[in-house]
């Protein structure tokens, strides 16, 4: 960090802030939830701040800075070389080419992994506008990727009006996806690709408004994903699905013919799935479906290194099959929506993702005990989109809780999953009164 770093943050940040807060008297009259618009702006630009500053002054260094030290790299090349810039930005050059970048290798991510050299590529407009300042770009970062967050923030709303308060908590201002989802991450295209391609989805497919723009953001962030972690988009697909089988069947009202169509629907809708799945699959490397045991099965060996300094989980052995997968994906699952617990957190950091995992699993476990499992099940499945937030969380989190094995890299990895689950169980207790009051009057 420099004198930019003091001098450009707060007049970037007061633009932004004066933009945002225009953008709010212009639509609040649309809906209550328009008052949440400037709060989660300021904790999303709040999060990227602090964890620039945990990075730099914590941590001595890692992906954030390497990330932005590749971006400043390649904005020197656009402004004195743009003819390598266009060779190094559009173009595929091989890991022996990174001296035209003039900058160290070790600030050079792409040498060895293209996923996060265009992660890098992402963050160049942000890094040339911000005058290569990391808290300015930071500011920048933020910002744009809180676009993607409010846009899933209105697809709750507009199913659920009346819960824009409580849904506030688990999709604008919930700690860890704000402190790991906001800076200069990979984690923070991801996770607001993810909330845009369901809003994309959403209009097209559910509200069924055929325009440009909506297919446009479903590419754009199908795209943003492959590019950069493919099986969260993998992840996306079985919910997504579901979420349209369950709006077809929703429109059945006769109980004998929705019970016969109920497996025809779900059955093609399966097969479509595979199908696609299994015909992309091969384009996306380590996260392709062949690779899913494998990536798993090296991550298990993984366990067994002492570089780690015993800041891991362990989910069991298992057979390398796709029966030995499922045996233990229930620990999978639990481990990447649950943990790291308080007994797993061995510094601050992870303490404070330690206290979150273990309020949603305090919430969780008093739902289905008050529901009695199964209740708790027939309300998840009530409602498309809540069915399709859960299904969501789930796969994502066996895909993750399978192939990671430090908690350092999950409390980072698991973020898109947060909102989702935290959502689907407060739809579920707003429900439960629901349910009540009637019962009651």
């Amino acid at each position: 960090m420099d004198i930019f770093d003091i001098l450009l943050p707060p007049i970037y940040l007061l633009v932004i802030l004066f933009l945002a807060y225009k953008y709010k008297l212009k639509h609040q009259h649309e809906h209550i939830a328009y008052k949440y618009f400037l709060p989660g702006l300021i904790a999303k630009i709040f999060g990227a701040i602090v964890l620039g500053l945990v990075y730099f002054y914590y941590y001595g260094g890692g992906d954030t800075v390497n990330y932005h030290f590749t971006a400043s790299a390649l904005v020197d090349v656009l402004l004195s070389e743009p003819k390598n810039f266009s060779y190094l930005y559009f173009d595929n050059p091989s890991a022996t080419e990174f001296y035209l970048m003039s900058a160290p290798s070790n600030s050079t991510f792409w040498i060895n992994d293209p996923y996060a050299y265009f992660v890098s590529k992402c963050f160049v407009p942000f890094t040339l506008i911000g005058c290569k300042s990391y808290m300015t770009t930071a500011i920048l970062v933020a910002s744009t990727c809180y676009l993607g967050v409010w846009s899933l923030f209105i697809v709750f709303i507009k199913e659920f009006p009346h819960l824009a308060k409580q849904l506030s908590i688990p999709i604008l201002f919930m700690p860890s996806v704000i402190f790991w989802g906001s800076g200069i991450l990979k984690d923070s295209i991801t996770f607001s690709a993810t909330c845009l391609y369901v809003y994309g989805f959403y209009w097209l497919f559910v509200q069924k408004k055929y325009k440009l723009k909506f297919l446009f953001i479903l590419i754009f962030s199908a795209y943003l994903l492959i590019s950069i972690k493919p099986y969260i988009l993998f992840a996306l697909l079985p919910g997504s699905i579901v979420w349209i089988v369950a709006i077809r069947l929703s429109k059945i009202k006769k109980g004998f013919i929705k019970l016969l169509a109920a497996p025809v629907i779900i059955g093609i809708g399966a097969i479509t799935t595979l199908s696609v799945m299994n015909n992309i699959g091969g384009k996306f490397g380590q996260y392709s479906i062949d690779k899913v045991i494998e990536t798993a099965s090296g991550a298990q060996q993984d366990l067994k290194q002492n570089y780690y300094g015993g800041n891991t989980f362990n989910i069991g052995d298992y057979e390398p099959t796709i029966f030995g997968l499922l045996s233990v994906s229930h620990k999978a699952i639990f481990a990447a929506l649950f943990r790291p617990t308080l007994f797993d957190a061995k510094n601050s950091v992870m303490a404070v993702s330690a206290l979150e995992n273990t309020l949603i699993l305090i919430f969780c476990v008093y739902l289905i005990i008050r529901l009695k499992v199964f209740g708790f099940f027939k309300l998840i499945k009530s409602h498309p989109l809540v069915l399709f937030s859960f299904i969501f969380s789930v796969f994502f989190a066996l895909s993750v809780g399978v192939s990671i094995s430090n908690f350092g890299t999950l409390v980072r990895l698991k973020i898109p999953c947060i909102p989702f689950f935290m959502a689907s169980l407060v739809i579920v207790q707003s429900m439960i009164k629901q349910k009540n009051k009637k019962t009651f009057n």
